[in-house]
């Protein structure tokens, strides 16, 4: 196999003094009394050169005089040594500077390698190469094997961002990393590992940390500028400090769109929590329990034989899932199957009997539910939805990027909806004006569901016409 550079010894043990000279070409090699306008111009050359000959480069040592920069070090990855540190029998440290921990059986490169380059301040604000030690202690490491050399790999300015840009929907650093892997063709062509995507993403989170607070408060303000609609209260301490931003929960109201009507029913589970705050917080709604929640204990509370039965099955259905008929109707009916089937002692339907008028459908005749309906169904989607670009442990502003990000793409299936009931053209199927002019009225999905319920109804006048005409009439 050709490399770049041969090595003297193939055979060391490392930090034994057996001094290893590269062999590289020249222009890749620094020489002593060459000029660098800054130290990071130097330090670049000096990367490439350890690239070049196997091996990893980092900043070490400086003298300054003066205020002013008068000598710098840049090392070999392998130069000193690892500290020893003291452990006990079972192997965890007991050092008092930090917690008590358990040792991570890590290995070090560290051998004490002496290869470096010493830089210093010239007249004309250059820096001079002044000494350079080119002999190393240890093998140098091969080509295929230098994506793992930690000084060495790193993310670009391109892959950093793509980290972030994934992390709004909710994909990890070490996702992002596999997807980059992909898309790079193989983890030699990324420079980078994994423990360098999520060093990157802690890191950036870390930052974050320390001003998101302040950066949502100036971002909702911006939002609140520009749209009357937008409204948000926070508080602070004595000392002007954010107060209460982590462990909030998200709650989410949903509302049906393309109507000018508000919602005036608010569907939950049977938390007692949930009701006390809604009655505190909304006082002009009424709060009305899942019917599906409700209905699914059922078969656990009365028995699976019972409950498979298809005449108590349809009949309780016929009460709680319609709102065709009459509260007074629903209680002569309930308690008609409960005299029928011997359930007047069960103790659950008694006790959702005397809550009926908290979910049972009859007794929201009179409220405007605009599709909520009986069931939290709707409101179950949007968690669904939100939960898959959300996570506890998403930092504020990460949440709001990500809760944007979910906005956009309601808003764009919103205006997909709308272009679709603008430009497209259903298929009429009882040539009706009435049918005619819902095209021009409603969306496209309202009037398919407006269709069906006119199919409904024209089917059942045909068929009593033609059972009329059957009997003679």
């Amino acid at each position: 196999m050709e490399d770049d550079h041969e090595y003297v010894s193939s055979v060391l043990v490392e930090g034994q003094g057996v001094d290893i000279i590269p062999e590289v070409a020249s222009s890749y090699k620094p020489v002593k009394g060459m000029r660098f306008s800054s130290i990071d111009q130097a330090f670049d050359f000096y990367y490439e050169y350890a690239k070049k000959t196997g091996f990893g480069a980092r900043k070490d040592g400086y003298y300054v005089h003066g205020g002013v920069l008068k000598t710098k070090y840049f090392t070999c990855c392998k130069e000193g040594h690892k500290p020893a540190k003291m452990y006990d029998s079972k192997g965890y440290c007991n050092e008092s500077s930090k917690p008590y921990y358990k040792r991570r059986k890590r290995p070090t490169i560290r051998c004490g390698c002496r290869a470096h380059i010493q830089l210093k301040f010239v007249e004309g604000d250059f820096f001079e190469v002044d000494d350079f030690v080119e002999g190393h202690n240890h093998r140098m490491v091969a080509d295929s094997d230098m994506q793992f050399v930690r000084y060495v790999r790193k993310l670009t300015h391109v892959q950093e961002e793509a980290i972030y840009e994934l992390s709004n929907m909710n994909l990890g650093p070490v996702k992002a990393f596999n997807l980059m892997r992909t898309q790079y063709g193989g983890f030699e062509k990324l420079g980078a590992t994994k423990d360098d995507s999520k060093n990157f993403k802690q890191g950036l989170n870390c930052y974050i940390g320390e001003y998101d607070a302040e950066m949502i408060v100036q971002r909702l303000c911006a939002k609140k500028t520009f749209s009357s609609d937008c409204s948000f209260e926070y508080d602070v301490n004595d000392d002007r400090e954010l107060i209460r931003l982590y462990k909030i929960v998200f709650v989410l109201f949903t509302a049906i769109d393309n109507h000018c009507h508000s919602v005036t029913v608010v569907v939950t589970d049977q938390d007692p929590v949930m009701k006390q705050d809604i009655a505190a917080v909304f006082p002009n709604t009424r709060h009305m329990l899942c019917m599906w929640h409700i209905m699914k204990k059922v078969a656990d509370k009365v028995g699976a034989d019972l409950c498979n039965k298809e005449d108590f099955k349809s009949r309780l259905c016929n009460i709680v899932w319609t709102d065709s008929i009459s509260p007074l109707e629903v209680e002569k009916k309930w308690q008609a199957i409960m005299v029928e089937f011997e359930l007047d002692k069960n103790k659950w339907l008694t006790d959702m009997y005397e809550i009926r008028f908290d979910w049972i459908h009859a007794f929201y005749r009179d409220e405007l539910l605009f599709g909520l309906m009986r069931t939290r169904s709707r409101s179950e989607s949007e968690n669904h939805f939100f939960g898959k670009a959300t996570n506890s442990q998403l930092t504020l502003l990460e949440f709001f990027n990500h809760f944007d990000f979910c906005m956009e793409i309601q808003r764009y299936n919103g205006r997909r909806c709308d272009h679709d009931s603008r430009y497209t053209y259903p298929q009429l199927e009882t040539r009706s004006y009435l049918e005619r002019e819902a095209i021009r009225i409603y969306t496209r999905d309202i009037f398919n569901d407006l269709q069906d319920e006119m199919n409904e109804i024209v089917g059942g006048v045909h068929n009593s016409v033609l059972m009329k005409k059957n009997e003679g009439f």
